[in-house]
């Protein structure tokens, strides 16, 4: 490559706090003294996601024993949509997602069993809202509640 390790970094961490190419450019051309196009910075942001994603895909990071899942309503291209979302409740990391037409109606075992597949393991506590999905997911999932088996905590809400 016939830029730095420093410029590349810097042009890729500019780019993911919002930056437009352009203003990286600009950026570049100014602090480091260095020509580049947009169309070179597009390339290497193509280039270092790709790379990191194949590496990504291949560790599994050490989470807790406590497993969060949360739903949100978004618009997708104006159709509305529900991200159904699993996380580390210690590390916050996000385990596993999909995306469904509807809350009331999603089977999210399928999140569940992304997230054992994921991370090679299941949590000891599964904690959600009181949604009917994770109940019939974690049943189906887990079975029935025997020793050494996960436990499901629901109906979590604010406190006043």
């Amino acid at each position: 490559m016939r830029s730095s390790p420093q410029t590349i970094t810097t042009a890729l961490q500019l780019y993911f706090t919002g930056e437009s190419l352009r203003s990286i450019q600009k950026f570049l051309k100014i602090i480091h003294q260095k020509e580049v196009s947009h169309k070179i910075i597009h390339s290497w942001v193509k280039k270092y996601t790709k790379l990191m994603g194949d590496y990504l895909e291949n560790i599994i990071p050490q989470v807790g024993d406590t497993w969060r899942a949360d739903e949100v309503y978004v618009k997708v291209k104006g159709d509305k949509k529900y991200l159904f979302a699993l996380m580390d409740d210690e590390t916050r990391f996000w385990i596993a997602q999909e995306v469904a037409d509807s809350k009331f109606k999603h089977d999210a075992r399928n999140l569940l069993r992304m997230a054992k597949e994921k991370m090679e393991t299941k949590p000891k506590v599964f904690v959600t809202d009181g949604l009917q999905a994770y109940r019939d997911a974690f049943k189906k999932e887990y079975g029935a509640v025997k020793k050494g088996s996960p436990i499901h905590i629901r109906h979590i809400s604010l406190q006043r």
